[in-house]
């Protein structure tokens, strides 16, 4: 998900065509009205957390501008915005198509300004300054102190947009880390100059985002902790997904031996998040297991057996069935059964017929194969 550096870097893209009218719009975005923005002129940018805002004003015959309409763009997860070039395809993508841009607005001179994924709404005014931009002068660090000492993990307070706005995964974990607070520890058990101490670190690492914005890669070698298998210590790291019940889950890496809990244990505080493993998302998608309990894995394996079971016709079965029948004299036996009882059975002349193998007479019999009759009716000779 873009951050607040990022999404600020891109409403500086986006403020070089202010002032300039739209001569046409495209996208497949069915919550804005494309066609009330021909003509009209984008007149104002403005970022707020991880959100921008974009104001059109629809020019008279006489030049004169009339009141505007405010549109506001959430990136959400890949959202993206690109001036004067459209997205390709991406090396993460499966389908290997080129993505489609949910608007374009294109101005003269053949330039245009693509906005891909995020969404999208009208709004009758940008968000209002309460404060809790990590990127602007008017920041209540006293406010956002107060929470992070609520009674809940750090991490989903860092990451709640309206005490943090602009506050992402990647800033999160390093802040925790350059902090030495554990991802899990209850706000409520850190003092103030150690709340104080985190607030001051995701300003800190911030203002050293936005002084490498132009460089994303150089920027990489300033994270400490995320996505790292050992901390810069050298102690092994752990991963695993935090999130509130009713929300995101995010990934989280942290170094259990630098930033241990205080006063509480992960197993007592919060027995469910550890060792989940599993990412919440908004729904299930195509291709992929919903988790089941063991009670319903067990009775559909009992289930399975069972078809196997009934369905198996061996040998074994047959004599298995077969003991079972001439042990149960209630049981009514089979025709064939019936058949082999009543066939009278001759046994041969002397014991010496059975080495050398001479053939005994028994009595004719007819039996059908392929519609013709196997043996003679004067018996086999």
């Amino acid at each position: 998900m873009p951050e607040g550096p990022s999404v600020l870097q891109w409403g500086e893209v986006a403020r070089q065509f202010t002032g300039r009218d739209i001569h046409r719009v495209e996208g497949n975005t069915k919550t804005v009205h494309k066609e009330d923005l021909v003509g009209c002129r984008l007149s104002d940018v403005k970022v707020y957390g991880k959100e921008l805002f974009l104001q059109f004003v629809q020019i008279s015959p006489e030049g004169d501008s009339e009141q505007g309409t405010w549109i506001r763009y959430h990136f959400l997860m890949w959202g993206s915005l690109r001036a004067n070039e459209y997205k390709g395809v991406s090396r993460q993508s499966k389908t290997g198509k080129v993505p489609v841009p949910r608007l374009v607005l294109h101005f003269a001179k053949e330039e245009f300004l693509a906005f891909y994924g995020g969404s999208m709404y009208e709004v009758d005014s940008p968000a209002c300054d309460r404060g809790t931009d990590i990127l602007t002068a008017s920041f209540d660090i006293e406010k956002a102190a107060d929470a992070i000492q609520r009674a809940q993990p750090v991490c989903y307070t860092l990451l709640d947009q309206t005490c943090f706005s602009g506050l992402g995964n990647i800033i999160k974990n390093e802040v925790l880390y350059a902090g030495k607070v554990h991802p899990l520890q209850p706000g409520n058990l850190l003092s103030r100059q150690r709340a104080l101490g985190v607030v001051e670190q995701a300003l800190a690492f911030s203002a050293t985002w936005m002084e490498h914005k132009d460089e994303h890669k150089k920027f990489k070698e300033h994270w400490k902790i995320y996505s790292k298998k050992e901390c810069p210590l050298g102690h092994k790291t752990c991963r695993d997904w935090f999130g509130p019940e009713d929300g995101l889950q995010r990934l989280t890496t942290w170094c259990p031996t630098c930033q241990p809990l205080e006063g509480v244990t992960e197993e007592n505080v919060y027995p469910k998040q550890r060792g989940s493993a599993k990412k919440r998302r908004s729904g299930p998608k195509k291709g992929r297991q919903l988790r089941r309990s063991a009670s319903t894995v067990n009775q559909n394996a009992a289930g399975t057996e069972k078809e196997v079971s009934g369905n198996k016709k061996s040998a074994t079965g047959k004599r298995k069935r077969g003991m079972a029948a001439e042990s149960d004299p209630k049981k009514k036996p089979s025709q064939k059964r019936k058949n082999s009882a009543k066939r009278p059975v001759k046994g041969p002349d002397s014991d010496d017929d059975f080495c050398i193998g001479k053939k005994v007479n028994v009595p004719p019999r007819k039996q059908s194969k392929r519609g013709k009759i196997c043996g003679s009716r004067n018996g086999l000779n």
